[in-house]
């Protein structure tokens, strides 16, 4: 074996235990202390469980934890979110690509200051009461649209930015009027950037856990991951590791199930977009 094969052999090699350490091994923790009783679950070992509560733990948790409801309202959440945020700040994000002018370009430096400057929890909650809609799931999904609006509008206009504008000019040419350049020639081309924030905003509202606390009252309004909460807090003195393990799993299922069928489109929408950047 050549030097730099024993040199690439020695880099995979390396991988591989990182991956082992990083990844597999705290994913074989969380699913194995699944299947094990209270006792057993609190030292949350590599071991094997001597008595399986496969049946035991995983119903448990969808009877008690809300599952189903939670696993709906999570949905919800992530089906109207994600299209709203991404249409308005593609709508916004190509006015700021192609601005020329100074104050529009004002106007995008103040759109995008929420990335720096946090979300103004009691101000948000302050005019959600007045409209009514605080502790719904209305007022949740206004909230969002409202908090990730700056990041999707950043990265949006970036993207455009390195569409040629030359196609909406040949467009126009033809007699396409900007409703029809917008809807034929942007939306198609930001595809690879969509898929990347579809992603990243799907994983970061599905796993939310902080803002449902503020936002909703009601439990049949809560997320799935907020199933954790009633694990958590169900007694005064201990937690129930081996249901909060199994919530875990269930939480992160849908998504890992959405991977396996999508890896390639999403993949290739990632890479695809960074290239684009």
């Amino acid at each position: 074996m050549s030097r730099q094969g024993s040199k690439d052999y020695i880099r995979k090699i390396i991988v591989v235990i990182v991956a082992v350490i990083v990844i597999f091994i705290p994913l074989w923790i969380l699913v194995i202390n699944s299947f094990k009783g209270l006792a057993e679950a609190k030292t949350a070992t590599m071991a094997l469980p001597t008595d399986w509560q496969i049946k035991e733990n995983y119903y448990k948790v969808f009877s008690e934890g809300r599952t189903i409801t939670g696993f709906l309202n999570s949905l919800l959440f992530v089906t109207t979110v994600i299209p709203s945020v991404i249409f308005i700040a593609s709508l916004a994000g190509w006015i700021f690509a192609r601005a020329k002018s100074k104050l529009i370009k004002t106007v995008y430096y103040f759109a995008i200051s929420g990335i720096l400057i946090p979300p103004a929890v009691v101000t948000s909650i302050r005019i959600m009461k007045y409209l009514n809609i605080y502790g719904t799931r209305v007022g949740l999904i206004i909230f969002y649209i409202g908090i990730f609006m700056s990041l999707t509008i950043f990265f949006i206009t970036g993207f455009i930015k390195s569409i040629p504008v030359e196609l909406e000019e040949s467009a126009r040419i033809d007699g396409c009027n900007n409703f029809t350049v917008f809807f034929r020639i942007i939306i198609p081309l930001l595809r690879p950037v969509v898929t990347t924030l579809t992603i990243f905003l799907g994983l970061l509202i599905w796993n939310d856990f902080i803002w449902p606390i503020y936002m909703l009252r009601a439990t049949k309004q809560f997320s799935l991951v907020m199933g954790l909460y009633y694990f958590i807090s169900s007694t005064e003195h201990s937690i129930n590791w081996h249901l909060v393990f199994t919530d875990v799993i269930l939480v992160s299922l849908p998504f890992f199930i959405l991977y396996i069928f999508a890896q390639k489109y999403i993949i290739s929408g990632i890479m695809s977009g960074a290239m684009k950047q």
